[in-house]
């Protein structure tokens, strides 16, 4: 096969047009014609080349949509998280209570020793209870604040919180505190600590 068919063959060759009879004729006129040869590998370079450059042109404009929808995704997900932290922040658990604004009170009534905590600062009282698993005596109230609601009188929406310890048993007969019994309130600012024993000798329940 003559040298000018096959540079007319070669751009259908790269392409794999040819049938498979051209393509052993071409192939065998490469083992004798070394100059047909270096024309098929500069022309299927250049293919290549073109391909490559064809392809990433038309792949950027999808990174960079890719990109701007990763971008806007991030950014929609980050508000929504600060929207719900601040949230819960003020509307909901609120931030620890300063004892300066708590006022206490606490009366024997109905078999109980009723503590009353009452925020003063306008805000709705948040009282969060731990009974300590390791001694069943010590109870802690976490006091937290927040701007849930505006304060109501129906209990939706208090400043007031009533704590209730009981004086006597499931038989009806008194309980003895001991000195470990406790009530252990978390302020911002202090740990306050009140021994029931001392509480109950001073309400006369003992």
């Amino acid at each position: 096969m003559k040298c000018e068919i096959i540079k007319d063959l070669l751009p259908s060759y790269i392409d794999g047009l040819t049938s498979s009879e051209s393509n052993l004729e071409i192939e065998k006129h490469f083992n004798n014609c070394p100059q047909c040869k270096e024309i098929f590998e500069q022309m299927k370079a250049e293919v290549e080349v073109e391909n490559i450059e064809y392809n990433k042109e038309k792949i950027k404009p999808f990174k960079k949509l890719n990109r701007k929808v990763f971008k806007a995704v991030l950014i929609t997900l980050t508000i929504c998280a600060l929207a719900v932290a601040s949230f819960f922040y003020f509307f909901v658990f609120g931030w620890k209570v300063n004892s300066a604004d708590m006022n206490i009170e606490y009366v024997y009534k109905d078999d109980k020793i009723l503590f009353e905590f009452e925020l003063t600062n306008g805000r709705v009282l948040n009282p969060w209870i731990h009974l300590d698993e390791d001694n069943i005596d010590v109870k802690t109230i976490k006091f937290t604040e927040c701007f849930s609601s505006i304060l109501d009188d129906r209990g939706e929406h208090p400043n007031k919180f009533l704590y209730g310890i009981h004086c006597t048993d499931n038989k009806g007969n008194k309980v003895q505190f001991t000195k470990d019994d406790c009530l252990i309130l978390q302020f911002k600012d202090k740990t306050e600590t009140f021994y029931l024993r001392e509480i109950a000798k001073e309400l006369n329940v003992m």
